[in-house]
């Protein structure tokens, strides 16, 4: 069987085309904890398994190549990494400017759906700023493709998925890290940034 993956994988790279199952996926929706509304739900999408073996290779290769130019300060999804040393930071900085009577701003961002809301075309635009080989971003175009939700009364028809990536990728987290790294990275050449 490995073989057989392996010569499958080796085309789909070399054609940058994945088979349709693997653009597929169903979503399903799981209970957050608390009160049983709407929105106390959460959808995953369940996806093919030769389609996530392959996307754990292409994220190896990603974070291979990409890991080290992402800012030092981000921490979120990150191998042998924690915040504690941003919380540290953001502390030091605090007492700091309570002892010297510095004014201070913080922003603090919730990325609620923030999956669901990156724009593709950009991201695409920026995995080939950061020196992704155009192969790698037609691979993951291909990927997210369509999906259709699992009901109560059976599965609905599939639709095009337009905005943001596949919940349930392996790929989503080191994506999700480019984005916002090349974003940080604009805010901070754009803006005033330090104590001052």
């Amino acid at each position: 069987m490995a073989e057989q993956l392996t010569r499958l994988f080796k085309d789909c790279w070399r054609q940058a085309k994945i088979p349709e199952e693997w653009r597929k996926g169903v979503i399903v929706k799981l209970p957050k904890k608390g009160v049983s509304e709407c929105g106390n739900w959460r959808g995953i999408t369940l996806l093919s398994v030769p389609g996530k073996i392959f996307c754990m290779i292409l994220f190896r290769r990603l974070l291979g190549a990409i890991d080290e130019r992402l800012r030092e300060e981000q921490a979120g999804f990150r191998s042998n990494r924690s915040c504690s040393e941003q919380i540290f930071c953001l502390r030091n900085i605090i007492e700091q400017c309570i002892e010297y009577l510095h004014p201070l701003c913080v922003n603090f961002i919730d990325f609620r759906k923030a999956f669901d809301s990156i724009h593709r075309e950009s991201l695409w635009a920026i995995l080939r700023m950061y020196g992704t080989p155009q192969a790698f971003v037609d691979v993951f175009r291909n990927l997210n493709s369509c999906c259709c939700v699992k009901t109560n009364a059976g599965h609905t028809g599939f639709f095009k998925i337009t905005t943001g990536v596949r919940q349930g990728c392996i790929l989503l987290p080191v994506l999700f890290n480019i984005a916002l790294d090349f974003v940080m990275r604009i805010a901070i050449k754009l803006g005033k940034t330090g104590i001052s």
